[in-house]
């Protein structure tokens, strides 16, 4: 009898978590496809002017502001879920900052500084791919091209 009750306890506990990740998944799923949608609206010209530029990093780094907030508002507690968001945040939060560091050296004029910042930035982003293709694996979304979405 009281093995049956664990089991039962068991599956239900099983059952709860299951369906905290999948909400969870889709709510991380969600947030980032709407990010990339925006991103993709408002993605600069080619040879854009450098106030163009400034302007274009300075929403850029609002998008990611956002994309940052979105995610703690989320409040993911799925161990296996909860440090890969956390780690997307932080990129997101970092990638905010030295998108605004961009924008300042454009706006002194500082075009070596810019370049110097954007050529960082760009390699700190090269996490994101893996980073979204931990994520997908977690969610049970891998596709063979996950690695380019969410």
């Amino acid at each position: 009898m009281v093995g049956r009750l664990l089991a039962r306890v068991s599956c239900l506990l099983l059952l709860v978590s299951c369906g905290r990740l999948e909400r969870e998944c889709r709510g991380v799923s969600v947030t980032a496809n709407a990010f990339i949608a925006e991103s993709e609206r408002q993605r600069p010209r080619p040879n854009a002017t450098p106030d163009e530029t400034m302007k274009a990093e300075l929403a850029t780094a609002e998008r990611y502001d956002k994309l940052a907030s979105d995610l703690k508002a989320l409040h993911v507690e799925s161990g296996e879920l909860l440090p890969e968001v956390e780690r997307y945040r932080t990129l997101a939060e970092h990638s905010a900052e030295s998108l605004r560091a961009v924008a300042a050296a454009f706006a002194r004029g500082d075009f070596d500084t810019a370049r110097a910042k954007r050529v960082e930035l760009d390699r700190e982003a090269r996490g994101e791919g893996p980073l979204v293709q931990k994520i997908n694996e977690i969610c049970g979304t891998t596709t063979p091209a996950a690695d380019a979405s969410l």
